[in-house]
């Protein structure tokens, strides 16, 4: 399954009539989006226009069958053309296709009283069945893909009145007494705390953990976890530049070396070898959950980002016993809990390198903006990727999501946070934080129409209110959500459209052909009858027309209307005798108007 949340539906853009570019592997994709709903009746409209494009093209093939098929006046192919010209659909086309060519191989052509044909029947009937059986399994095969290729996935465009993004460099200042930092915080805290939900709701699913490479080792107090993953500009919803790809690549380690002191305060270490120091208070009185602190080193180059984490567990009490560097315990005496975290917890230093790649060129963050073909909007390279991958993301989701940065806080409950430190470990801790940075730095552009603004600036506002140039280039994920391809959208009744206008053309062309004058078999039809009545109903071989026809034989009185372009004869009027016959009533054996509808049937017998 796919890890999202579903956004909120004013976040996003459901119209028939908005187009937009869906990001897949292989590029943009013209696409609109609806709901459900909505997309069930298309789907069902399209349906239904997929067996009318199949009733035509049927029409279509009978109509040139009918007009290059040289019956050279052999009955048994007149009989196979009346056939398949009354053949309402492929279907029954390819049934009627089947007795024919039965019934010539059972009485071959030569063995036929006055054929003047070798057996060539066959091959002709075998051909008809093909194309009948084609049509019928094309109509099958189209009615099971067409709402398939219809329905390419479940995103939407945003509404652009959901896009925010803040003033990082505003809010960042050091002169408001932390304030803005604050509201930065708690302004990002619910897309990481949805990372980490995301992390724990997909467990036991691979769908996360097949895009994050992790190797790790646990033994002899210390740890080892290296992680790397990928980032495509699908999974972040971009429009404009489906292939960029964004590269992770870190690794992290424990270290004893940076403690420097420790008393019943707490142990203090000192950070990257320098003068900072960094003190973690021990927590006899168990009043916290077990927290992480991340440091970032100020001389790592933006390229190779060094970072670490040290971990508040010190104190914490435990119903069970644990070895693991951060949760190794020591048997408490008299209290009520068996357990007691130890003191002197080993740091994790860590490094990650972020880099870019487009169409086979690599750069690193700060360098986004000058690859080669990116058509991304200079307000996601400049300034919100330059920053949100600036730091490593692993940082950015642990100091969003605070107290629940660590995965043992799950089973640490408030108010007394007693821990299950037999259950508990660094890797899973780290692990957790790898993968829900994969889920943030996929969401990064999606988080812009879920952050709550109140009355912070937005910094993807241009002039006048509107937005700045390309920041709604992108798509949301939604379960209501249906994305529909336009290609087909406009295919589908187009061709149908086309289909229409050929058979109409070819229908006219073969009501004004003399195609069957010279025919033995029509020559009685036509012979008497004037050009403009015989190029009419050259193609009029309906049983209604066969009709009409030898009822014309039979009853002369009868004036059979053959004009328009339906082919749909019917009597037009009938002799004054038969008029005046009808006007008294009198039954059908006397000539009435049902005795001139049954006149054909009681001559026929």
């Amino acid at each position: 399954m796919d890890i999202y949340t579903n956004p909120a539906k004013n976040s996003y853009v459901l119209s028939i009539t908005s187009s937009f570019m869906m990001p897949t592997d292989s590029g943009g994709i013209p696409a609109v989006a609806v709901s459900k709903r909505t997309s069930n009746y298309i789907n069902s409209a399209y349906t239904i226009l997929m067996i009318l494009i199949v009733s035509v093209g049927w029409k279509l093939i009978l109509a040139l069958i009918l007009k290059f098929w040289p019956t050279k006046g052999e009955p048994n192919r007149v009989v196979a053309l009346v056939a398949l010209w009354n053949s309402s659909e492929s279907m029954n086309g390819m049934m009627a296709m089947l007795s024919y060519c039965g019934m010539v191989i059972r009485r071959p052509s030569s063995k036929t009283p006055g054929s003047i044909l070798d057996g060539s029947n066959l091959s002709w009937g075998l051909l008809f069945l093909f194309l009948a059986f084609s049509l019928t399994f094309g109509n099958i095969l189209a009615g099971i893909l067409v709402p398939v290729q219809l329905s390419m996935g479940n995103v939407a465009p945003p509404a652009k009145k959901a896009i925010f993004y803040p003033d990082v460099a505003l809010y960042s200042r050091t002169d408001d007494n932390g304030a803005g930092q604050s509201k930065l915080d708690s302004l990002k805290a619910p897309s990481a705390l949805r990372a980490l939900g995301s992390v724990e709701a997909a467990d036991d699913d691979v769908s996360v953990r097949d895009r994050v490479h992790i190797e790790n080792r646990n033994s002899g107090g210390s740890a080892y976890l290296s992680y790397n993953y990928n980032v495509t500009g699908v999974d972040m919803g971009l429009q404009t530049d489906p292939t960029l790809t964004l590269l992770i690549k870190g690794a992290c380690r424990t270290d004893d070396t940076w403690l420097v002191n420790s008393t019943d305060e707490g142990d203090t270490y000192k950070l990257f070898g320098g003068d900072d120091t960094y003190l973690v208070k021990y927590q006899p009185q168990v009043d916290l959950p077990p927290m992480v602190h991340f440091e970032l080193d100020p001389k790592s180059p933006k390229s190779n980002i060094s970072y670490a984490m040290i971990v508040s567990t010190g104190g914490l009490l435990s119903y069970t016993s644990g070895q693991d560097p951060w949760y190794a315990t020591n048997k408490t005496e008299g209290a009520a809990i068996a357990y007691q975290v130890r003191r002197r917890r080993p740091v994790l230093i860590c490094w990650e390198v972020t880099r870019w790649r487009l169409n086979g060129k690599e750069v690193d963050n700060s360098g986004l903006p000058t690859l080669p073909g990116l058509k991304l909007a200079k307000f996601w390279s400049t300034e919100v990727f330059s920053g949100e991958f600036g730091v490593p993301r692993v940082v950015s989701v642990g100091k969003a999501a605070g107290t629940n940065a660590l995965k043992s806080a799950s089973f640490a409950v408030a108010p007394y946070y007693i821990l299950d430190a037999g259950a508990s470990n660094i890797i899973d801790d780290l692990k957790r934080l790898v993968l829900a940075s994969w889920v943030s730095s996929r969401n990064v552009v999606r988080d812009t129409t879920t952050y709550n603004r109140g009355s912070l600036v937005n910094l993807a506002a241009g002039a006048g209110g509107s937005l700045k140039p390309g920041v709604e280039e992108f798509v949301l994920q939604g379960g209501d959500i249906v994305t529909l391809s336009v290609r087909i959208l406009i295919a589908v009744p187009a061709i149908l459209l086309f289909l229409l206008i050929v058979n109409e053309i070819l229908r006219f062309v073969l009501k004004h052909s003399d195609r069957f004058e010279e025919d033995s078999v029509f020559k009685d039809f036509y012979k008497d009858k004037e050009k403009t009545h015989k190029v009419k109903n050259a193609v009029a071989l309906l049983a209604i027309e066969l009709y009409a026809r030898l009822d014309k034989e039979k009853n002369k009185d009868h004036t059979w209307d053959h004009s328009g372009l339906t082919a749909f004869p019917f009597v037009s009027s009938v002799s004054p005798s038969l008029e005046e016959g009808s006007s008294t009533g009198q039954g059908p054996d006397e000539k009435s108007e049902a005795g001139i509808a049954a006149a054909p049937l009681d001559n026929g017998k």
